[in-house]
């Protein structure tokens, strides 16, 4: 018996013997910080891109590596060359989908890459097979497609005669070979051939690889299906971004929401629906530039605490492929019904979107988009955008952002059309056009809200930077007359005294108030939006009242459940030239009273340090009645931005300012006399630049009333 049992294990053994193995494998089982190790050969490499140390996560097995999808990959020089036949394979679980064509993995014949297989995927998440012979590119396309947030896996099989791409141990592509060159290198993370949009590569992926490996022979798909897939694609992944990547950033807000990584902008439809909060946005999950336009989506019980999900609604290969661009969310027959800007890259469309699910998690797009198809035919400017609704009785209004030309004169206007159930449209005049001789407003509009408020209407726009004029939030008020818009006053006013907050998106919050959050640009360059890996954030919430057909802002009240500690300051007595320390601190609130006795310019220096010689300026000057932010002095950085940005004061009483002052990192909202909003953004090279000191430049001050607040984490999260 024991001598049966002793042959039966030899045959057994003789026989797993006869099973390829790889002759490279990567399992990133061995954590080094910034060094990828390769566990056969023992190869390293280090992990290039942005990330401070490699980003190690679940994975399908053990760890995996995170990947950013625009700086992280890293490329291997092979201990022996690679010829015909051999297989690359490995998992990949993605986030997002690429800006352009994108590579898991590539073979490539030398750091010149003139001969080069890859396996990949387009911006649609169908996979493409990519083939380089003496410099000449080619994609194969393929009509498999791969889920995000789940485990999936593909393997490149190089034979004598053709070349396999294999889905999950299934076939999905094939190309003939005609030559076996030898392949020196491999590529992680990105495709062999580099493509920008500016200076941002598009060809690299976000998401999580692991279990990595080559082997010497062209593996059969049936192999690769049993032994390697083995049952386990389609089972859900953790794309969380690790905390380590932002762990040493001080400019990244804590209690302000924005993507947990990447860009974004425009927030739209802020909601309260069943005792919780949503707003959406648009995002490029992949990438740190405006391009594969997604709409984001956050919930919070609160205001405060914001939890990030799963994008909404994703551009697909039609009436929508060039992005799925602003628009609102509004309540229809007690269900949110989202209403956005599609485009086609030939024509712009709106288009309806209906939730899947009661958490406003998965939505599903109308079959019949888009409900509105291009612009009017009598208009000849083809993009319109940012669809607006509101109801009136049982009619359905709907404003779209455009820009008209009447006798020459290029004017912002709002397009305007009704519905009854909000699919079948009909083409109204505008609700409103500009007149930017006479009120500046720009000559093309982008989102904007048309809200009540008591018996009066708020109209906002955000004309686009014109004439070297920038992005600036404007509003009239007025009533809504036989389907016009009539203004009180035809000259607008601006939301803010200097004004970073644009686009705001409002709603009706748990009490019954007027609640606004917006975007808040960071307008730096591309170079350290890419550096910083994150673009662009949200106004922490803000209440509106009208008062006297003013638009009057404070800190939404909740605000003060992030208040740590109180500390109070006695009143301080500036003479001139004098500067006082109050505070220091990354995220901070603020609370003083300026009284002016001889003193007409004074105010606050913020991200201060004297050592660095770092501060930005906020300056009143009562003799102009200007508020000034001047950060010419903000950063000792190269290449920071050099601005100074003035405000009208006029529309508020002087003789006592009564200022509010929240930072975040590098973030900055400010609220003068309980009416009056202005923001900013500050980025000083040194973290240590974080003082608040009062100043008065030409008399005496009284600054009283002194009071400040540690604010801590709103604690943002996400739940993919």
């Amino acid at each position: 018996m024991r001598y049966f049992l002793f042959l039966l294990l030899f045959l057994i053994c003789l026989g797993c013997s006869d099973e390829p193995q790889p002759a490279y494998a990567w399992s990133f089982a061995e954590r080094q910080d910034t060094t990828i190790v390769e566990s056969r050969n023992d190869l390293k490499t280090p992990l290039l891109g942005n990330q401070p140390v490699a980003e190690y996560v679940p994975g399908i097995a053990g760890t995996g590596l995170r990947l950013d999808g625009h700086t992280a990959y890293f490329q291997q020089p092979l201990s022996e060359p690679l010829s015909a036949p051999f297989t690359m394979a490995g998992w990949i679980a993605l986030e997002t989908y690429p800006t352009d064509t994108a590579g898991f993995f590539a073979v490539v014949s030398g750091p010149d890459a003139t001969d080069a297989w890859s396996a990949g995927l387009d911006r649609f998440g169908r996979l493409v097979l990519g083939k380089q012979r003496d410099g000449k590119r080619s994609y194969l396309p393929t009509r498999a497609s791969v889920e995000k947030f789940s485990w999936f896996h593909v393997a490149l099989s190089v034979g004598t005669d053709s070349t396999q791409l294999y889905l999950n141990g299934e076939s999905v592509a094939a190309a003939k070979n005609l030559d076996s060159p030898e392949y020196r290198e491999v590529l992680i993370g990105k495709d062999f051939a580099e493509r920008r949009v500016h200076i941002f590569p598009t060809e690299y992926i976000n998401g999580i690889v692991d279990e990595v490996m080559i082997w010497p022979e062209a593996l059969s798909a049936t192999f690769v299906k049993k032994n390697l897939v083995k049952g386990q694609a389609g089972s859900e992944a953790d794309l969380s971004i690790p905390e380590s990547r932002f762990a040493d950033d001080f400019y990244r807000p804590e209690y302000h929401v924005l993507p947990a990584a990447n860009w974004t902008n425009e927030t739209h439809g802020l909601i309260y629906h069943d005792g919780k909060y949503h707003i959406f946005n648009q995002k490029n999950g992949t990438n740190v530039y405006l391009g594969q336009i997604n709409w984001g989506h956050y919930s919070s019980p609160d205001l405060l605490q914001w939890t990030e999900h799963r994008p909404a609604i994703t551009p697909e290969d039609g009436y929508d492929r060039n992005g799925i661009w602003s628009g609102h969310v509004v309540e229809a027959d007690g269900q949110p019904t989202i209403m956005y800007t599609g485009s086609d890259g030939e024509e712009f469309g709106m288009c309806l979107a209906f939730p899947a699910d009661d958490d406003l998690i998965e939505w599903e797009k109308y079959e019949g988009n888009p409900v509105v198809q291009g612009t009017p035919e009598k208009y000849e400017r083809i993009d319109f955008r940012d669809p607006y609704l509101w109801k009136e009785g049982d009619t359905w209004y709907m404003m779209v952002g455009y820009g008209i030309t009447e006798n020459e004169v290029r004017k912002g206007a709002l397009l305007l059309y009704k519905s009854t159930d909000l699919k079948n449209w009909e083409t109204l005049d505008p609700l409103f056009v500009g007149d930017p001789k006479r009120d500046g407003s720009g000559v093309f509009w982008e989102m904007a809200i048309f809200w009540k408020m008591g018996d009066k209407y708020v109209l906002l726009a955000n004309p686009i930077p014109y004439q070297g004029k920038p992005a600036v939030a404007i509003y009239w008020v007025g009533d809504f007359v036989n389907e016009q818009f009539v203004p009180d006053d035809p000259m607008p006013k601006k939301l803010e005294v200097i004004n970073r907050l644009l686009s705001p998106s409002v709603a009706r919050d748990a009490d019954g108030e007027t609640v606004v959050m917006g975007i808040i640009p960071d307008l730096i360059s591309a170079e350290w939006q890419r550096e910083h890996g994150w673009t662009h954030l949200y106004s922490m919430p803000r209440r509106w009242e009208l008062v006297d057909g003013v638009l009057q802002q404070q800190p939404h009240p909740v605000m003060k459940e992030l208040r740590l500690e109180q500390n109070s300051l006695p009143a301080k007595e500036l003479a001139a030239k004098d500067q006082v320390v109050v505070a220091q601190g990354q995220q901070l609130e603020i609370e003083m009273t300026f009284t002016p006795e001889t003193a007409s310019r004074f105010g606050l220096l913020i991200g201060h340090n004297e050592e660095n010689d770092e501060a930005t300026k906020i300056l009143f000057d009562l003799d102009q009645q200007q508020l000034t932010i001047d950060q010419r002095k903000m950063s000792q950085r190269e290449g920071a931005p050099v601005r100074v940005e003035q405000g009208d004061l006029s529309i508020m009483d002087l003789d006592t300012i009564h200022l509010q002052l929240f930072i975040d990192g590098s973030v900055v909202e400010g609220f003068l006399n309980n009416a009056h909003a202005f923001t900013t953004r500050i980025f000083p090279k040194y973290e240590d630049s974080d003082q608040v000191v009062l100043f008065s430049e030409d008399g005496r001050l009284r600054v009283s009333d002194i009071q400040y607040w540690p604010l801590r984490s709103s604690e943002n999260k996400v739940d993919f």
